[in-house]
This record gives structure tokens, sequence and C-alpha cells, in this order.
């Protein structure tokens, strides 16, 4: 049997055309997932705290602060569950699915709005779409520093089928980490719990079709994949 031979170290370059990402993405996916839900979830700890030090007085006050706080942790934990999860694949085949995932994200956010097309005007999803169009959405929200408005939709743009996420606020921009992650020639280091998220959505837009376009400047940031 022949012994393994060394080989010298080199540079890892990410493949945005793999479809599988490596475990290293995998885990900065999580990092990025707590992040996500640890203010939500502290809340909900110190309103249990709260209740333990006050007198009934203060109970209804309380009792909102664990209420609001659980229901922002479960829209979160159920939109990421799509976005990220392999679930998100098949089980988004209609806007309104999509809808009331992004409703229920921003909800507690007084930053953002969305605006889906209805369900008819699009018709049935096919697979990835949905899980695309998640991703999409908070890679816009990123864009939008200040906050503003979201608006997704699939519609022809040249005789070509394409899915097309708008960010609409103050100061829109693209991030110089951001922009790193979806870069041609992406290295493992351009990569960070910061900007895992544009790396993961350009990834997708890579298999799902053409790969990602961007057109970000002003008040506007522009997502556009042809699939």
């Amino acid at each position: 049997m022949r012994a393994c031979e060394l080989v010298p170290k080199t540079e890892k370059r990410l493949d945005l055309m793999k479809p599988n990402v490596d475990r290293r993405i995998a885990e900065l996916l999580c990092s990025r997932i707590c992040h996500e839900l640890v203010a939500g979830i502290a809340a909900i700890n110190n309103g249990v705290e709260l209740i333990s030090e006050i007198d009934s007085s203060m109970f209804d006050e309380a009792m909102g602060l664990i209420g609001g706080s659980a229901k922002q942790a479960s829209a979160r934990v159920q939109y990421y569950r799509m976005a990220y999860g392999f679930a998100g694949h098949d089980a988004l085949q209609s806007m309104s699915a999509i809808r009331e995932l992004a409703e229920g994200l921003v909800e507690s956010e007084e930053r953002f709005d969305v605006s889906l097309p209805d369900a008819a005007t699009v018709g049935d999803l096919q697979s990835g779409t949905g899980k695309l169009i998640l991703n999409l959405i908070v890679f816009a929200m990123d864009c939008l520093p200040r906050g503003g408005k979201i608006t997704a939709d699939v519609r022809l743009v040249e005789g070509r089928s394409c899915i097309i996420v708008m960010g609409e606020g103050q100061e829109a921009r693209l991030s110089d980490r951001c922009a790193a992650a979806i870069a041609p020639d992406v290295s493992e280091d351009d990569v960070t719990a910061l900007n895992v998220h544009a790396y993961f959505t350009a990834a997708l837009a890579a298999e799902m079709g053409d790969g990602l376009v961007t057109d970000i400047s002003g008040t506007t940031a522009t997502l556009r994949v042809p699939v």
C-alpha cells in the first residue's frame, strides 16, 4: 500500500457553485441564528426574573414582556428554519407562506416593512425558490442600516424569469464584508459570522440560477437572481 503524501498547505477557496457548503459555513450559520435569538430569549428570562421580584401590580407588565419576547423568538426560529434548514427547499410553494414568515420576522422590527405579491399573481413556486427569497429578504435588510421597505417578486425580465428583492431606505449600501463574501474569488478567511448570510445567499443563487446580481446605491438595494 502506498503511503499518503503530504501536500503543501494552500489557501482554501470557497466555490460558490458547490451545492453543499463546508462545515465551517454551517458553524457560522449556527452562530448567526444564535445571535438572532439571544435578545428575545434574554428578554424572556428578564421577565421571569421580574415576576419573582415585584409585587402583583407589575404582573401584567412582566407577562406582556415575556409574551412579546417569546413571540419574537418563535417567529425568528420559524423564519431561519426555512431560510437555512433543509425544510425550506420544498415547504415554501407559495408567496403567501413566504409573506407570513417575513411579516412575523419584521413584526417586532419597527425599522422594516415587507410587501409581497398575492400568491395568485405569481403561482406555485419551484423547489428552492421560497428558500432563496427568504435569504434575499434578510440580505436586503442588511443593506438598509437605517431600515426601510422590502419588496419581493418573481417576474419576467427581458423574457427571463427572475427573483427580485428590493430594499428602499436611507443610506442603502453593501458593506465591505458582505461584498467580500459574494465576490467570485471569496476565500475561507473572508467568511465570518457577520457576513456568512451573504455568502450563503450567493451560494443559493448560484445553485438556483445565474447567480446573484446586486445594484445598491443611494436609497435602493436591488437583488436579482435570473432562474
